[in-house]
């Protein structure tokens, strides 16, 4: 990471302004949302919500830094500083969306109940997080990652948490073997280096769509929605390991 201290919306605006992996990113989410009203749960450059409202949707955004709800504000979206377990709403979205956000919560599971409650009967949430959980390391770190999903643990907690799995996939394995060598070198991954190089930005680029479109069982980012479902009498609030 570089020694200037930004922001995690102004790192992620730096990042997606070239980020070929930040657009594939974005068109595969935005192919999962559905109905009229969104929930973008720490937006950060609000670069999604901003799409997602040019496209018509009602967004509403939190996020726990001013900059990001600032940001998103002179976007033109409906914005608010928070942290989702500290959020109180009486709104209810068709559709709330985590990406590369639920890593960073500490509780992780109290979230998910808590996007929970604010979804309509049969809403849906969208999630994407780090996957791999022995790639965690020295990057994961330096983001604020409280840890890395396994397909398991990430299923378990949605299933928990009253949500049906209904679409789940892996995708970027474009930047497998790089997470694996800064894992194993200990040095800093490299996305904003390699998106400020336009030639390899648009090759990789090219690589990294044809890979999202086929391949669905390797790859460091876990893509997945998941639908809520009615609460059942068995419904328990335990609290499952983040190990």
């Amino acid at each position: 990471m570089g020694k200037n201290v930004l922001s995690r919306s102004e790192d992620l605006g730096r990042t997606e302004e070239g980020g070929f992996w930040s657009r594939v990113k974005l068109n595969l989410i935005l192919g999962l949302v559905e109905g009229a009203s969104v929930l973008d749960v720490g937006c950060g450059s609000a670069q999604l919500a901003k799409t997602l409202l040019g496209k018509g949707y009602r967004v509403v955004a939190i996020d726990n830094d001013w900059k990001a709800v600032e940001t998103a504000k002179k976007k033109g979206i409906t914005a608010f500083l928070s942290d989702i377990n500290d959020w109180e709403t009486d709104e209810t979205f068709d559709c709330a969306i985590l990406s590369d956000v639920l890593e960073h919560i500490e509780d992780d599971t109290l979230a998910m109940r808590k996007i929970r409650g604010m979804l309509k009967p049969k809403g849906c949430v969208v999630v994407n997080v780090p996957s791999y959980r022995f790639l965690f390391g020295k990057h994961d770190v330096a983001l604020k990652h409280k840890r890395r999903y396994s397909d398991d643990d990430l299923k378990a907690k949605l299933e928990a948490s009253e949500f049906k799995v209904e679409y789940f996939r892996h995708w970027n394995l474009l930047a497998f073997p790089i997470a694996v060598f800064t894992k194993i070198s200990r040095r800093d991954y490299p996305p904003e280096i390699v998106s400020n190089v336009t030639p390899l930005s648009k090759l990789l680029g090219k690589i990294l769509f044809l890979d999202s479109r086929a391949n669905h069982v390797f790859g460091i980012s876990i893509l997945c929605k998941a639908r809520k479902q009615m609460l059942t009498a068995g419904f328990s609030h335990k609290t499952i390991s983040n190990v």
